[in-house]
Formats: C-alpha cells, sequence, structure tokens
C-alpha cells in the first residue's frame, strides 16, 4: 500500500505516478493520508483511479462526520490513524467509556476498538505491551448497542 502522507505541492504529480505503478501490478493500494473532502475531490477529478483508502486521524473525540460520510459514499476506506487517541490518559479514562467498557467486561481501549470495527473504520493499534496487542485483538466477542455507539458519538470535540 502506497499512500500520499497529506495534499502538498504537486500531489497530482505523485498520484499519476501511483497509478501507473498500480496499473503495472506492482503496488496493490493506492490512497492518501490526511486529505479532506475538497482534496479528495480534486484528485478524484484530475485521476483515472479513486483514492483507495484515506488514513485520517480518528478516534472517539476526533470523530471527522463528515469526512468519513463522504468517504464511505465515495468508496474509498477510512483508516484511523491514532484510533485510540495517542493514548490520551483522559479518553482512555472517560466516564462513558469506563462505564460502557465495565458493562461488557472488556477494557476502555477495547470498547475504543470496538467502536471503530461499528463505524467500518481500518484499525491498526499500535502497542509494543504483550498484553495490550492480545487485549486488542479481543474485540469481536461482544457488540456495541446503537445507544452505547450514540453515547460515543457524543463525545466528538471535533478538535485533534
Amino acid at each position: 500500500m502506497y499512500l500520499i502522507h497529506f495534499a502538498g505541492p504537486h500531489y497530482e504529480k505523485a498520484w499519476a505516478a501511483m497509478e501507473d505503478l498500480y496499473m503495472e501490478g506492482r503496488i496493490k493500494v493506492i490512497g492518501v493520508a490526511n486529505f479532506k473532502i475538497k482534496h479528495l475531490k480534486h484528485l478524484i477529478k484530475q485521476s483515472r483511479i479513486s483514492p483507495m483508502i484515506n488514513q485520517i486521524e480518528t478516534h472517539p473525540e476526533f470523530q471527522q462526520h463528515d469526512l468519513h460520510d463522504y468517504m464511505v459514499r465515495d468508496r474509498i476506506l477510512h483508516e484511523a490513524w491514532g484510533p485510540l487517541g495517542q493514548g490520551n490518559k483522559a479518553l482512555l479514562e472517560h466516564p462513558v467509556l469506563v462505564e460502557i467498557a465495565r458493562n461488557h467486561q472488556k477494557s476502555v481501549a477495547q470498547i475504543v476498538l470496538r467502536w471503530h470495527i461499528n463505524r467500518g473504520v481500518i484499525i491498526i493499534p499500535k502497542s509494543s505491551n504483550l498484553q495490550r496487542i492480545k487485549e486488542n485483538s479481543e474485540i469481536f466477542d461482544f457488540d456495541l448497542s446503537e445507544e452505547e455507539m450514540d453515547r460515543i458519538r457524543q463525545l466528538d470535540t471535533i478538535f485533534r
């Protein structure tokens, strides 16, 4: 997977080169990171292949709903960068998340990762702690209710 990190100068030329590599079968996935709706629209107009994925900062306090909905409509995969809020202690101790975690007998991190999965977001949580790595994989034996998803949606501050 090749990604353009952000919509900097001449990103259209970089995208054209990635399209060529993709068409030659040398890479399997081409996408972008940190692109906003306006950048995605511009790139799609200029390209032969639409971005397959956009990696953007996403966590319960920065949910990026409009961008997420746009990507879903245009069939661009949403990959969360910093899916656990980059280890933000305040997020991982948020009373709403703590309560939901307690109700499911899970950790707050597991609740947040499951929230991403329920939204259809790709997650690659980072950890070097073996216990946390194991815990991060144990999110497929429960689901969040619509009410719980709504409660988490209300945590969005719209700020990074």
